[in-house]
């Protein structure tokens, strides 16, 4: 469907149709029959929950689903897929043990049953084993404490609540914790060692983002069947039901105010002669992330009070971007010992000095520091074909040269740049694991660049902005409220709760009980 197919008045406009429109729009739509419009960038709808295809579609590959946890009977996460596509998606729980921690003096696996994950840790660490059991029942109720805030519609939910859990004393980052609690810097690397999920080390990211990210874990990771992109798939009907419909390569330009309230919002296609329209709504929520929306989307003439300070936030705690190698096989990797599950291979137990290195083996032989590993064809019993991902860290300083070339045509200093990081990563993957490279038929490399390209994520960071303390210090930090201060105006996503596909979904939920203050729902999901 194009620009010019749909009419101008909708109830609600949404500005991408990632994880956290996906959950407003398919909630909003089924429990108050908004009629909606999805507009989105990319030619592709669905955000970080698509799939994409190469070799005349013999490869498949999701770009940003790689395991969500809380998917077991009884998960709140569970519970908001179903009713978000109607019980269409099928989650199927990944093999155990579900994470793989590799360093150089020892391994750790993790399962997903909470009592083993204990015994596990105090069997290789007996001298913490209370330190653990206290850890452990920390990330518990922390974990709570935040589900019910954003039940509440706080989102995000205040620093201030975590004092009288962990404490007296100044414990607010996860190195914070870690110091005052654990002795052995082995230990705190397996604790800390999932850091890639929310991007940041321990010494920067809020305690309480990881204890939220943890406990999302604890019970196993799992992987929709059919792939990724059956979630946009299973919701796109539902939100067609009442009249409402999504737009691919199709951008918003400017979100429309008047008078202090929305209106509606500018889009431009970027197919065919890319011409400019006007969509008219009482509502609109921004999945574009805050930065993008506070900055770009609503027009410079409009006062934001905060809009400096939330510059200044993000010039401050710029992310750590990503880099991911997706590689086709042609022979199924299970023939290496693996099972589907995630490999997290690291050159220390020091994530601080894991995350500062993160762009040395650019310009030297080192070690990469930091590989994850993600095998989708092993995790989708649906798959026909042979696949496998590699992500690493680095930062967008080293490809922000080529940011305003076209995408596929940025030139051959960009292309050989390009080949020399697949062929150290592949080499690194060599020197793990014997062999494994002479299965690859295909190999493909995504940077900062494309990902800001497709999505306007400043960076082409994936997790939204930082999760460091000062996120969830509302007076410091207000745009990170699900509410705005344009009456209409409301955010999703992983900036409107946390980052990740279950963040992203957290954070739809957050923006559908402040639109609609719809107890109802809120039963549903409980129940």
């Amino acid at each position: 469907m194009n620009i010019d197919q749909v009419g101008n008045e909708f109830d609600i406009i949404f500005i991408g149709s990632g994880m956290g429109s996906l959950t407003t729009a398919s909630l909003l739509a089924q429990s108050a029959g908004k009629k909606v419009l999805v507009l989105e960038k990319h030619f592709q709808p669905g955000g970080f929950t698509h799939e994409f295809q190469r070799k005349q579609g013999k490869y498949h590959w999701d770009v940003g689903i790689h395991y969500v946890g809380d998917m077991h009977e009884g998960g709140l996460c569970k519970k908001i897929s179903d009713k978000i596509t109607r019980g269409q998606l099928t989650w199927k729980r990944m093999p155990d043990p579900f994470e793989r921690l590799v360093f150089p003096t020892r391994n750790f696996d993790i399962y997903g049953d909470p009592e083993k994950f204990k015994s596990d840790l105090i069997s290789q660490f007996p001298e913490e084993e209370e330190a653990i059991e206290r850890y452990l029942k920390d990330i518990r109720k922390i974990s709570v404490l935040f589900g019910k805030a954003i039940m509440m519609r706080l989102s995000p939910p205040p620093l201030d609540s975590l004092i009288g859990i962990l404490g007296e004393g100044n414990v607010v980052t996860l190195k914070d914790y870690f110091d005052r609690n654990f002795k052995s810097e082995d230990l705190k690397g397996i604790l800390a060692a999932q850091w890639g999920d929310y991007g940041l080390p321990p010494s920067k990211v809020a305690f309480a983002m990881h204890a939220t990210l943890v406990q999302h874990y604890i019970n196993g990771g799992y992987y929709p069947v059919g792939g990724a992109g059956k979630i946009f798939d299973s919701i796109e009907p539902i939100l067609e039901e009442n009249g409402g419909a999504v737009l691919s390569s199709v951008e918003a330009k400017e979100i429309l105010i008047k008078d202090g309230k929305v209106v509606g919002v500018k889009a431009k296609a970027l197919r065919g002669e890319g011409h400019e329209r006007d969509f008219f709504a009482p509502v609109v929520i921004s999945c574009a992330g805050a930065y993008p929306t506070y900055t770009k989307l609503i027009p410079d003439s409009y006062p934001i009070s905060f809009r400096k300070d939330l510059k200044d936030f993000y010039n401050r705690e710029r992310m750590t971007t990503s880099i991911c190698l997706y590689l086709g096989l042609s022979e199924s990797p299970a023939k290496f010992g693996f099972k589907g599950e995630n490999y997290w291979i690291f050159a220390s137990p020091d994530h601080d000095k894991n995350f500062s290195e993160r762009n040395d083996w650019l310009s030297e032989s080192d070690e990469i520091p930091n590989l994850y590993l993600s095998f989708p064809s092993l995790k989708n019993p649906e798959a026909k074909s042979h696949t496998m991902d590699v992500i690493t860290f680095t930062d967008y300083s080293n490809f922000a040269e080529w940011k305003d070339e076209p995408w596929k045509k940025r030139g051959e200093d960009y292309k050989e740049f390009k080949e020399k990081i697949i062929s150290r990563i592949l080499s690194t993957l060599e020197l793990r694991f014997p062999g494994l490279t002479k299965l690859v038929e295909f190999a493909e490399l995504s940077t900062p660049i494309t990902n800001e390209h497709f999505t306007s994520h400043p960076d082409g960071a994936i997790y939204g902005l930082a999760c460091v303390p000062e996120r969830y210090k509302k007076e410091k930090c207000p745009w990170f409220d699900v509410r705005t201060p344009v009456e209409g105006l409301y955010l999703t996503g992983a900036d409107a709760a946390s980052p990740g596909i279950a963040g992203a979904m957290m954070g739809g939920l957050a923006a559908a009980l402040a639109v609609t203050g719809n107890a109802n729902l809120l039963r549903e999901l409980r129940n």
